[in-house]
């Protein structure tokens, strides 16, 4: 994962060549592209997560959903935060109500809900079982985000990897380092899910003896 990022980032922020119209800006779509990718993914793994909580009220599961709102919630607001430093200089602004912007904030809020209802309700049976529901529900919002570039007329670009799939692709010194920064955030998103997940077993397990052996080795 480390080898990948100091790779990724070295080649992105030092030798991809400018862009002929945003300049060295583009360079920060290195970040918010791979981070915004992977940030639709939280809901439908928690969606699945949940199902099986639903239905076969695996503990493993509920914990998998717990876990990875607030890394959601995290990776939304990279997403968020590095689309409006790209946005300030290519559109002249730092936020504009577009349709794929908009449809994101609204996953960024809904993850804090997922987070905020947990912590409320008091019942974890309850709690896992609505957290559950909206996560299913969140998937909504996921198709909204994939296609409202499509749906709607917007300032956002359409779902493109610098232009591959256009008539013009640039060449490999664009589209090779922005795969190897997809796959660091990839790896990076995969190993901070197994340690927040076994941090929580470890927490819900507390009381259990092969936790106390664990503890004293």
């Amino acid at each position: 994962m480390i080898l990948f990022l100091v790779i990724g980032a070295t080649w992105a922020l030092l030798y991809v060549p400018q862009d002929y119209q945003q300049g060295l800006t583009n360079r920060i779509l290195y970040v918010h592209v791979p981070v915004a990718s992977l940030s639709l993914s939280f809901f439908p793994l928690m969606a699945v997560a949940g199902t099986i909580t639903l239905v076969w009220k695996m503990k493993l599961a509920d914990m998998v959903v717990k876990v990875a709102a607030p890394l959601g919630a995290w990776f939304t607001a990279l997403a968020l935060a590095s689309g409006s430093i790209w946005g300030v200089d290519t559109w002249g602004t730092w936020w504009i109500w577009d349709g794929r912007l908009t449809s994101l904030l609204l996953q960024f809020f809904l993850l804090l809900g997922i987070i905020s209802l947990r912590s409320a309700l008091e019942d974890s049976d309850a709690a896992a079982r609505a957290c559950a529901l909206l996560s299913i529900v969140g998937c909504i919002n996921v198709v909204v985000i994939k296609y409202s570039v499509d749906w709607w007329n917007t300032l956002h670009q359409p779902g493109t990897t610098f232009g591959m799939t256009s008539d013009q692709p640039n060449g490999p010194e664009f589209w090779i380092p922005l795969l190897i920064m997809g796959i660091a955030v990839a790896l990076f998103f995969a190993v901070s899910l197994i340690l927040a997940t076994r941090n929580e077993i470890l927490e819900r397990e507390r009381r259990s003896q092969w936790v106390q052996e664990l503890v004293q080795e």
